[in-house]
């Protein structure tokens, strides 16, 4: 079997795979044809070991199987495993500091959760997966969220069409999905980018393909006259074996400029990226999700709070904008979070995943030459683009991106409605889970020659609706947790559960192992 750039088998556990004949047959009674993949599948991700070949006509990833299990069969897999957890401890007792059964039973209670996301939208605006909102206007490779074991990585590259633009766009996204290298790129041709699977071109839409490592990917299409504009929805949905995602949308293309620094790009990237509400092992320019308005925090450095929504309305639009007190929180902040807080999470040539890196631009290029804010744009310009938002139904809390990205670039404030129809799974008593039911779709003969190129893989092209995520409460117990990386002095936090307790190593993105292709299509 072929292994994929990530190289997930890597990185090492401080404990050994265990078995349990009982819990495998609680997967087996409850779906005959996916019962022992999910179980060995659960394993590797928890062994952080290559997962196990999909049965045909599945696609959904492992996370995604147990959101479909019925609650009470969840509860007997999480006793099952809590006895053997009683053993493993009595082999050892109790002296290891970390267990296989431990972090078996957070991933499945991490499969209880609902999601959270936080987002990077527009010049780029940012949401954290906390609910504070800023303005991040450098260029480069930046990390835009991240697990401790690095299996979950986004990766935005940020871009201006003019040098003497002050504001930047999300130009280039890549991933890393458990093992496997996703990236979306802006180019000249198609004028909406191309997307790459372990260096694989995938030209085929409408589709969804199985990541070697437990990870799947929606690609939909538009129709050809829309492209270059944005289209209601998602364009492409990344998902994870752990439950994350990130969805992408397309709000439109640009006419190049003159920075000679960067690529020829002309595709701005909407992200919004969901992870589950139960863990806070995050990092980067989207925080910690650890429930706490802290992410915009770096070693207690900062003396303002940088989070927009703790300015007010005439702060914001009104004639408070052009105080002389207003100007300088803006310019503080400003010149913090693209330096001090931005810094944090640039990326160098070791570790961007961007084959066409953007690490090494001048200080002139990456840092923006001033803040820009609303106190540039005139009160008529302010109206009208708040008149439009209002029309588009815009909320509050997203008002200022929409004015702001309406006002210096043009963009109408009802293409950046995002209003994704709610995905929630169906959990009931049923054996069956959600499965692609379109046993007369012919799946497609997938190329195995291990050697990157940019040939398309083939797919079915039959259109489908994506699974669903849960909403569940909030749970509060607590599981074994590793440290997060110290990039920051912490304030009084709470750990949630769920959270991995051996984070390994990160994939080396600049790994020699031939790249594995994506499966199937539907």
């Amino acid at each position: 079997m072929l292994t994929s750039l990530g190289n997930v088998s890597a990185q090492k556990t401080l404990y050994k795979k265990q078995d349990s004949d009982h819990i495998k047959a609680i997967f087996e009674a409850w779906n005959e044809k996916s019962g022992d993949y999910l179980y060995e599948s659960v394993a590797a991700l928890v062994m952080h070991q290559q997962q196990p070949e999909r049965p045909e006509g599945v696609y959904s990833t492992p996370f995604e199987l147990l959101q479909s299990m019925n609650p009470d069969r969840i509860g007997r897999l999480k006793r099952a495993a809590e006895l053997e957890l009683e053993k493993e401890k009595a082999l050892t007792r109790g002296k290891r500091e970390a267990y296989f059964w431990q972090n078996w039973i957070d991933y499945i209670e991490t499969s209880t959760c609902e999601l959270q996301e936080g987002s990077s939208t527009g010049e780029p605006h940012m949401l954290t997966f906390d609910g504070e909102r800023y303005d991040f206007q450098n260029a480069g490779d930046y990390l835009l969220s991240s697990s401790e074991d690095g299996t979950f990585m986004v990766q935005t590259q940020l871009f201006r069409r003019f040098t003497k633009d002050a504001w930047s766009l999300n130009g280039g996204v890549v991933m890393n999905v458990n093992g496997d290298i996703v990236e979306f790129r802006g180019t000249e041709a198609p004028i909406d980018g191309e997307v790459y699977v372990n260096e694989v071109l995938i030209s085929e839409r409408n589709t969804t393909l199985n990541l070697p490592n437990g990870g799947t990917i929606r690609l939909n299409e538009v129709a050809a006259k829309n492209k270059n504009r944005h289209v209601r929805g998602d364009r492409y949905v990344v998902k994870w074996p752990t439950g994350e995602h990130v969805r992408v949308g397309i709000i439109r293309n640009f006419n190049f400029g003159d920075n000679e620094e960067v690529e020829r790009k002309n595709v701005l990237y909407q992200l919004y990226v969901g992870v589950p509400k139960c863990r806070s092992d995050y990092s980067g320019l989207l925080g910690n999700n650890d429930g706490i308005k802290n992410d915009l925090v770096v070693n207690d450095t900062s003396t303002i709070n940088n989070d927009r929504s703790s300015y007010s309305d005439e702060e914001l639009f009104g004639d408070l904008r052009n105080s002389p007190e207003v100007i300088s929180k803006n310019e503080r902040s400003c010149f913090y979070i693209s330096r001090t807080f931005g810094d944090t999470y640039q990326l160098s040539e070791k570790t961007s995943l961007f084959p066409i890196q953007m690490t090494a631009i001048s200080d002139s290029i990456r840092y923006p030459t001033r803040c820009v804010t609303l106190a540039d744009a005139s009160d008529e310009q302010i109206a009208e683009a708040r008149r439009k938002s209002e029309e588009a139904g815009i909320s509050r809390d997203e008002m200022y991106s929409t004015v702001f990205d309406y006002t210096y670039a043009n963009i109408d404030p009802k293409d950046q409605v995002d209003n994704p129809k709610p995905e929630e799974p169906i959990r009931t008593g049923s054996n069956e889970p959600v499965l692609n039911k379109d046993e007369n779709q012919t799946n497609p003969v997938i190329n195995k020659d291990p050697t990157p190129d940019t040939k398309s893989v083939p797919s079915n092209p039959t259109t489908t609706s994506q699974p669903r995520t849960t909403t569940q409460p909030r749970r509060t117990t607590q599981p074994r947790t590793s440290p997060r990386p110290p990039t920051r002095t912490q304030p009084n936090t709470q750990t949630k559960p769920g959270t991995r307790a051996d984070p390994g190593t990160r994939s080396d993105p600049s790994s020699t192992t031939p790249p594995r292709k994506p499966s199937g299509g539907r």
